[in-house]
């Protein structure tokens, strides 16, 4: 009896894995026939140069760090369409997680996921909701990933900085920002041209920064992360304080704000309705 009970329960766990593997297959395969920008347009061609053993930037839209090459690298290995598949997959598999790791009501998750910035992203086929993932890690290994994209990291960095000098003061400090100011320094030595890339971005024509009128909402959610000790409202901070921010980069805001803290104000599964109706009127009116 025991034996026959043992056997069912390891063929529903089979039988369970190969349906979430052709899920995947199927979600790939789909994917893969939605149009996109940021693959085709920069990622699979950065991933391909580094596999030749080229220089990232000789692809001329890439604007971030070198070593965001390196995330690019697994999808770009794979047949065009089938990596860029498989990274719309990926982008979406690491927004639940965050959404999963802040205990998000069912409701906010599907209103954050339906929102225009959600879907742009995933469509753009772009690296966010995989810097996003860099708060989830100890701080030292975290900035790594968030800065990657300063428009997304520099208000979780600014509280880490603060937190860092908290708990140890220099030492502290030093002890955080090392690996991200090393980073940052042989990148600059090493590719010049990253630093110029970077610096004329808002002048690209994607840009929909909201600076700097959006100065006071990003010091408000600032000032809140700073006073709680929550990260969360650090990176809702960032895109209303940074000079270059493409609409779907807006979805760390959404992010920023799934978690707990948010309900001592407002229901979350409210807040992201809300928020995902007001983009898409926004979107409508503005033509974004």
């Amino acid at each position: 009896m025991k034996n026959a009970l043992a056997g069912r329960g390891h063929l529903k766990k089979a039988l369970a894995a190969v349906g979430l593997v052709a899920l995947v297959l199927f979600a790939v395969w789909l994917a893969s026939l939605v149009p996109n920008a940021d693959w085709s347009g920069t990622y699979e061609g950065v991933g391909r140069r580094l596999l030749h053993g080229q220089s990232p930037y000789d692809e001329p839209l890439f604007v971030n760090p070198p070593w965001a090459a390196l995330l690019v690298i697994p999808f770009a290995i794979l047949p065009s369409e089938v990596g860029r598949g498989l990274l719309l997959v990926a982008s979406l598999a690491a927004l639940v997680y965050a959404a999963w790791r802040l205990h998000a009501p069912r409701l906010a998750v599907v209103a954050l996921l339906l929102s225009p910035t959600a879907i742009g992203s995933l469509l753009a086929a772009n690296l966010d909701a995989f810097v996003i993932l860099g708060l989830f890690l100890p701080p030292a290994c975290g900035l790594l990933l968030l800065m990657i994209k300063p428009q997304i990291g520099v208000g979780p960095a600014i509280y880490h900085l603060i937190e860092a000098w908290r708990r140890g003061r220099l030492s502290g400090m030093v002890r955080v920002f090392w690996p991200i100011a090393i980073a940052y320094a042989v990148s600059a030595l090493l590719f010049p041209v990253w630093l110029d890339r970077m610096f004329h971005k808002p002048a690209n024509v994607w840009n929909r920064t909201l600076f700097p009128y959006g100065i006071p909402v990003g010091m408000l959610l600032l000032w809140l992360s700073v006073r709680t000790r929550n990260v969360f409202w650090a990176l809702a901070s960032t895109p209303f304080l940074a000079p270059y921010v493409t609409l779907p980069t807006y979805l760390v805001v959404q992010v920023g704000l799934l978690h707990e803290d948010v309900e001592k104000y407002v229901r979350r599964d409210l807040l992201q309705i809300v928020l995902c109706a007001a983009l898409w009127m926004a979107m409508l009116v503005f033509r974004l």
